[in-house]
């Protein structure tokens, strides 16, 4: 179903002098400090068992090893072809921007959390991993909040839901690269979120060996919308004072 979802799919070409009128400062960047990320597929696994709305195109740029823009375009809003893309976009400094059909998620999913009794808010985002430092995240969060969890696959996916305040806040401890967060970073931080690595210093994730050498990519992040039930660093306090979380930590310092 996934492949018949994509077939018969078009795409406009690119508009190459889009901004030739409008260079302004853009023209002292350097281009050898811009870069762009981009992930194709952001939730493979997802798309894999046919959970297509966690699916979405990460397009990132970053300059000068910081996320200043990014594009999420979400192929299958609905969960099927039923309706046109959506594409979430923002730049830094300047705003965002909504594409294409409108977004009618959140609380997600709405067949289980809409229940706010069963499901109380406010609601943390995470994955399915049973990692025993997620589960210590999960479990201290709900306690002191008195909240509920839901599962969101996709780390683009989970950050975008902080950003658009669907949940109060996203935790995941580790991700694939520097793909998976310059554009839904780039959008949180132009929407007025926040987003810190999940032992609460600023994201460093891209600048030449962020990865292969110092392993930024576990270190993982929260996200947190404009106006949270959960204000950021008090979370992030709270998370680190767990044993799981600092023993996470130092393995991979």
């Amino acid at each position: 179903e996934s492949t018949a979802a994509m077939e018969g799919m078009t795409f406009e070409p690119l508009r190459k002098d889009i901004f030739d009128d409008d260079i302004g400062e853009t023209a002292e960047i350097d281009m050898s400090d811009v870069t762009i990320f981009v992930d194709p597929l952001d939730g493979t696994r997802e798309f894999v068992e046919g959970r297509l709305e966690n699916c979405q195109v990460l397009v990132g740029i970053a300059i000068g090893g910081e996320a200043v823009a990014g594009a999420i375009g979400i192929p299958f809003p609905a969960g099927d072809d039923s309706t046109e893309p959506t594409i979430v976009y923002g730049l830094a400094d300047v705003g965002t921007g909504v594409m294409g059909a409108p977004l009618s998620r959140g609380p997600y999913p709405l067949d289980r959390n809409i229940d706010g009794v069963k499901y109380p808010r406010p609601h943390i985002a995470t994955g399915d991993s049973t990692a025993d430092v997620m589960i210590a995240c999960k479990e201290s969060a709900i306690k002191a909040t008195g909240g509920s969890n839901v599962i969101y696959g996709g780390a683009g996916n989970k950050i975008l839901a902080a950003a658009l305040g669907e949940v109060a806040c996203s935790i995941q401890h580790k991700f694939g690269g520097p793909w998976d967060l310059c554009a839904p970073q780039a959008i949180i931080t132009a929407m007025g979120g926040r987003i810190t690595d999940l032992f609460g210093d600023e994201i460093s994730l891209y600048e030449p060996d962020s990865i292969t050498k110092y392993r930024r990519n576990e270190r993982g992040y929260i996200a947190t919308p404009p106006g949270s039930d959960i204000d950021h660093d008090a979370l992030v306090a709270l998370l680190n004072r767990e044993p799981s979380v600092q023993k996470y930590k130092d393995s991979i310092n």
